[in-house]
Formats: C-alpha cells, sequence, structure tokens
C-alpha cells in the first residue's frame, strides 16, 4: 500500500508530540484517532440529504438516484469541455453554437491571428466550454450583446466593452442579439501549440532531436 504523508504546521506537530508523551500511545495513532472523528462530522449535503428524509419531502433512494445523475451530468460536462474546437482556417466560416466566425487576419510573423465573430441565428447556443492552453484571447463586441462564461464568473457585455481570457481557462460566449458582431484576437495562434483548440499539438521529430542534444 502506498504511503501518504500529511503536511502538519508546527504548532500541530508540537502538540501531537505533547500529547503522544500524555497518553503514550504513537503520533500515527492520535492523528488516525482524531482524523476519523473529523471525518464523522457530516457535510452540509449529508445534513440536507438527511432533512429531506425525515421530513418526508424524498425517500433515500430518491435522494441517491438524483446524486448519481448529478455525478453523470458533471461528468460528461467536464467530458464536453475538453471535446475540441477547429479553429477557422483563413476565410472559412466556422458554426459554433449560435456563432458564425471567420479567420480575418493572422499576423505575418506568428505573432497573433484575429477573428470575427457574428451570430448565426436567434437561439442564443453559447459555444462548446473550452480553454486554450498557451493563448491569450482578448475579445471586443462592436455590435449587440454577448454573455460570457469565463472559469466561474458570468457577465455580459456590450460594444466597446473589452474581455480578456487568460491561458488555461475554462471559458464559453452566447450571442444575445441577432445583429451581434463580436472581434476576438488571439496570441500566440492556437495552431502553434494545438493542432485544434483542445488537442495538444505533437513537436517535429526535429525539434525533439534538438532538445535531446542539449
Amino acid at each position: 500500500m502506498k504511503i501518504q504523508h500529511l503536511v502538519l504546521d508546527n504548532d500541530v506537530h508540537k502538540a501531537l508530540k505533547a500529547r503522544k508523551k500524555q497518553v503514550g500511545i504513537t503520533v500515527r495513532e492520535i492523528g488516525n484517532s482524531a482524523l476519523r472523528a473529523a471525518l464523522l462530522v457530516p457535510t452540509q449535503q449529508e445534513l440536507i440529504a438527511q432533512k429531506l428524509v425525515e421530513t418526508g419531502k424524498i425517500t433515500r433512494e430518491e435522494y441517491d438516484r438524483a446524486v448519481a445523475a448529478a455525478t453523470r451530468s458533471l461528468k460528461s460536462g467536464r467530458a464536453a469541455a475538453r471535446q475540441p474546437i477547429v479553429p477557422p482556417l483563413d476565410g472559412t466560416t466556422v458554426t459554433v453554437g449560435s456563432w458564425k466566425g471567420t479567420m480575418i487576419h493572422r499576423d505575418p510573423k506568428g505573432k497573433f491571428v484575429l477573428f470575427a465573430h457574428e451570430a448565426a441565428d436567434g437561439k442564443k447556443t453559447p459555444s462548446t466550454l473550452h480553454e486554450h492552453s498557451e493563448a491569450q484571447s482578448w475579445a471586443v463586441v462592436l455590435q449587440g450583446k454577448v454573455r460570457w462564461r469565463i472559469g466561474a464568473e458570468e457577465r455580459v457585455c456590450g460594444p466597446a466593452e473589452p474581455v480578456l481570457i487568460p491561458p488555461g481557462v475554462l471559458h464559453s460566449s452566447t450571442p444575445l442579439t441577432p445583429n451581434t458582431v463580436m472581434l476576438m484576437l488571439m496570441s500566440p495562434p492556437e495552431s502553434q501549440s494545438r493542432d485544434t483548440l483542445g488537442a495538444p499539438k505533437k513537436k517535429s521529430r526535429a525539434r525533439a532531436s534538438r532538445g535531446g542534444a542539449r
């Protein structure tokens, strides 16, 4: 069995050593006893379930099924968040959710790319929740309104309100009006670090050999 170690604060460690001298048992036994006692304290979720069952609002079996269904939903949501979104090539329009996106400029030096996004329909379907491992993005609404979800934050932006999306942060956006138009700049271009948004790009053999020769 793999041995796990807890990192204790100095005052806790000193208190455990002092208690060891008083009671004559090992620090490990004292620690295990304290942790087991802490694990017996019910969580807020367990207390809510207990109250719901006690008041007859739901049976324990119904609650367990609801928790299992919620867990499956969360897992599928996390899996969807990692699904790749293929960046549009120059002049090619790609539809994601209620957005139509087109790459309108690529920096000749490969430092950034610029996309134009416009509402494809009035369904207000958000783009797939995704992240960029290395690219930082800036977006600004030219007309209409956009609902952003960036990490745990949700906000609605109108014209001339800039949005910054750091690397590695899950995000999605939704056009809220049929006439919504938005510009997004991505630096460095995601295609330099990934083949698709969500799939790491494999290093070339030449680069790998150079790295190994150092």
